[in-house]
């Protein structure tokens, strides 16, 4: 195994925009048992270097695209192939180990199926963290905080897809040097841990104030938000709020008490949401992205031209977009040329059903060259202004605490149309000149039938939440596919494959052939381990 180390400088001057530097990876450790100095610090900065974050060719092809994209239809998929929704065990199993264990590591940033082991790394942290003398603990205690942040944000989202997981137990040999099977946790006590830690993480922030020692150790190590304390509040504190929305289904009354808590108190709990800029506002400055380091070249032309998912999803454009005049379709689709090598003329998707889809393909819309083929400079999102502002019109539409669910609504369309219009010029393959919509264009488009906030309660919150999904896009179709299931909008049509058992998409995903076959615990989940069976978070 290796363990991707960073050229912290270099990405240093990535994240704040500076030109000129080219990052490196070099080989470091992955396994502690292989090292002889493994640092917390380097093994924070390890946590974060997450290519289940950033959109490269493995996650995109293996889980966004192929799994949680067609699922909710972010992606389109072969409408002709009778295992459309059928879940491939390879694909999970990588998933899977990419959050426990630190596998498939490589120093090679053009190397796929490199998750970062967030679970084994932060134990190890813990372990490093336990001998150390008191008096050197405070130079180190925010890498301890922000990575425990990392690791419940990931966990939430393994519950997401497979409900109860192995945590608190998993990790043990290396942090208690005890083997064991990890027993899996119900989903539902393990999401409290989660709310609960996430709070507790936000509150030490807020209170907190680095020694000289870990202010430049902090700056220099985390290239996610280069050491900044109040992104990292704004982080945290935004997906709690995203943590709390997603069960506010099932356990209102404390989802009720907890939003107002944070949405009362800015000052106390700052979020991730734009400060009300909308049209001008800035994704690289406001926003959590991971970006792709400068010695990336790679693109995801392969997990378009290997998949269906070169095609315009047949929902999203023909029915959300076009009849809104959505100014977002030039950014996100192009019209493609037809077999007689002419542009069409207009965008249109694929319809899902179409019989011969490959032949038919030609003449109409696929995903956008620029933004998203052959765009090597794609980043990874954590959480956007967008998505914090979606939560927040919810939460005022549905009374948790007074404020405009128009307003809210309003800007986050905006700021994702801004979003779009800021990964258009992240790419160095511009195949056509676009400018940003203007105030004026995206003022019109507010007023449109389908997306004026007009009508009642569920009408709505139904615009909220395909708004929202519309936002996620392919590059976070695991979060699309979650609120889908939550919430049931956007009304998309799933079409029946003629496979036996799997006609349609599942609740979740069955557990990796590994855990049934090696994790003496799995027995206690076995009745579970369905496709039908639902995360707690579901309506029922």
């Amino acid at each position: 195994m290796k363990k991707l180390i960073i050229n912290i400088s270099c990405l240093i001057g990535l994240v704040l925009g500076i030109a000129g530097c080219s990052s490196q990876l070099d080989d470091y450790y992955v396994d502690p048992d292989k090292t002889t100095n493994p640092t917390i610090e380097k093994l924070f900065s390890g946590i974060l270097e997450n290519n289940r974050i950033r959109p490269q060719y493995w996650e995109i092809r293996t889980m966004s695209a192929t799994i949680a994209g067609a699922y909710c239809q972010t992606a389109t998929i072969d409408n002709s192939a009778e295992d459309r929704y059928f879940q491939n065990a390879g694909h999970v199993e990588g998933f899977w180990n990419d959050f426990y264990r630190p596998s498939n590591q490589s120093s090679n940033p053009a190397d796929y199926n490199t998750g970062n082991g967030v679970m084994a790394q932060y134990r190890t942290m813990q372990r490093l963290y336990g001998v150390l003398p008191l008096d050197e603990r405070p130079n180190v205690q925010v890498f301890m905080m922000a990575g425990r942040a990392l690791l419940l944000d990931q966990t939430a989202q393994m519950i997401d897809l497979f409900g109860d997981i192995p945590f608190t137990e998993a990790g043990s040999l290396d942090y208690s040097n005890t083997i064991s099977n990890a027993k899996f946790q119900d989903q539902k006590e393990l999401y409290d841990t989660i709310l609960i830690g996430l709070k507790d993480v936000a509150e030490w922030f807020a209170g907190t104030t680095l020694n000289s020692s870990a202010e430049a150790s902090f700056k220099s190590q985390d290239y996610l938000m280069g050491g900044s304390l109040d992104k990292w509040r704004r982080y945290i504190n935004s997906i709690r709020l995203r943590y709390l929305m997603r069960i506010s289904f099932v356990d209102e009354e404390r989802a009720k008490a907890e939003v107002a808590e944070i949405l009362s108190n800015p000052i106390f709990y700052p979020l991730v949401d734009g400060d009300g800029v909308g049209d001008n506002y800035n994704p690289l400055n406001t926003d959590v992205l991971l970006q792709q380091f400068n010695n990336y070249t790679d693109n995801l032309r392969n997990v378009f031209t290997e998949t269906r998912a070169i095609a315009a999803p047949d929902y999203m454009l023909n029915t959300v977009m076009l009849p809104a005049n959505d100014p977002r379709i030039p950014f996100m689709f192009d019209k493609n040329t037809n077999k007689g090598k002419e542009p069409n003329k207009t965008y249109r998707a694929m319809k899902y059903n179409e019989t011969k889809q490959a032949d038919s393909l030609t003449y109409c819309s696929i995903m956008d060259s620029s933004v998203f083929v052959f765009n090597s400079r794609l980043p990874g999102v954590y959480v956007s202004a967008a998505e914090t502002n979606f939560l927040k019109a919810e939460a005022f539409e549905r009374g948790f605490y007074a404020g405009s669910a128009q307003a809210a609504y309003e800007l986050g369309i905006r700021q994702a149309i801004a979003f779009m219009y800021y990964l258009y010029n992240t790419s160095t393959s511009k195949y056509e000149a676009l400018t940003q919509p203007s105030t004026a264009t995206v003022s019109a488009f507010l007023t449109q039938p389908s997306v004026a906030y007009a009508g009642d309660q569920a009408t709505k919150l139904d615009r909220i939440w395909t708004q929202k999904w519309l936002h996620f896009n392919m590059l976070q179709s695991r979060q699309a596919w979650a609120e889908w299931r939550r919430t049931g909008s956007p009304k998309i049509t799933t079409f029946p494959s003629p496979r036996p058992g799997y006609e349609l998409p599942p609740n979740r995903l069955l557990y990796p052939t590994s855990e049934v076959a090696y994790n003496s615990s799995y027995s206690e989940v076995k009745a579970k381990d369905t496709r039908d069976a639902k995360i707690f978070w579901m309506k029922e």
